[in-house]
């Protein structure tokens, strides 16, 4: 992101196999720099014959001035449309 590597060391916090999700919990790493906690939760939602993917990221700001992770949501769709575009040449 930006032009530079980011490391992150994350822990698997919960799987709901009931709700399809995982939750990730960052506990080393770039991110940290920045923000208190980030948790990402993915969940996986069936939908006709395909399905979905919804992420959600909880964050907390170490201070006002540090911005909220743009940058992060951005390679998260990058990502996504890549697998995407994978998935569909296979």
């Amino acid at each position: 992101m930006n032009g530079k590597n980011y490391v992150a060391k994350k822990v698997v916090e919960a799987i709901n196999e009931e709700n399809k999700t995982i939750t990730y919990r960052a506990i080393e790493g770039d991110v940290l720099k920045e923000y208190k906690s980030f948790k990402v939760i993915i969940q996986s939602i069936p939908k006709g014959e395909a399905t979905w993917v919804r992420w959600t990221i909880e964050y907390e700001k170490r201070n006002k001035n540090i911005p909220h992770p743009i940058k992060l949501l951005e390679f998260v769709i990058h990502l996504c449309e890549e697998l995407d575009n994978h998935l569909v040449q296979a």
